[in-house]
């Protein structure tokens, strides 16, 4: 529910935007204001559109989340999103298989290595060139990485909602590189 009230809210600061643009167009080309009536009709249009809309984008993060079998918990909107995930099929030299994969994608704007063991890169989630910050953190013996994901500066967001983007990096990563969520909790220093 706390994702649902989240999209409402980006959704309905959006909607309210526009809103107030089409009042102001209305009345710059000539007609007399607006009646009581007009702006309920428009106030009722207004609350209708930003509930669908919010419902639309909490049902695809929770279908993102099921997807790539990640936990769908009500910080899905955060701005940093940090997870321990396993890898699905671990062999010998994933990890470096795995980075080799993350360097080659194009969704990734720039990479740099902290040993063989952490790649800090920026992600592209959607079609423009904004980006989220993030790193990968391998634990070799156990066969998981941490994974943490920031926004970036001016960041739009999904669908003109402008959280979550984080989130939806998150799975875009996890089902690129073959993760799914850990069962234990990072604790660092290579143990899970």
């Amino acid at each position: 529910m706390r994702v649902l009230v989240g999209c409402w809210r980006e959704a309905a600061g959006g909607f309210a935007a526009v809103l107030g643009t089409v009042e102001i167009l209305r009345v710059a080309l000539g007609q007399d204001g607006i009646t009581w009536v007009e702006a309920g009709e428009d106030v009722v249009l207004w609350a209708a559109v930003s509930v669908v809309w919010a419902v639309v984008t909490s049902l695809s993060l929770r279908r993102r989340a099921r997807t790539v079998g990640v936990a769908f918990t009500p910080d899905v909107l955060a701005d940093r999103q940090t997870r321990q995930l396993r890898v699905l099929r671990p062999s010998v030299g994933w990890s470096d298989r795995m980075g080799a994969e993350l360097k080659a994608s194009d969704r990734v704007a720039v990479t740099a290595e902290k040993g063989r063991e952490e790649i800090w890169f920026r992600w592209r989630p959607g079609r423009h060139g904004h980006t989220v910050w993030g790193s990968i953190t391998f634990d070799e013996p156990s066969g998981t990485v941490l994974l943490d994901l920031r926004e970036g500066e001016a960041y739009t967001g999904i669908s003109g909602v402008r959280r979550g983007v984080s989130f939806v990096a998150l799975c875009q990563l996890a089902r690129g590189l073959g993760l799914v969520e850990a069962e234990g909790r990072w604790r660092g220093g290579g143990q899970a």
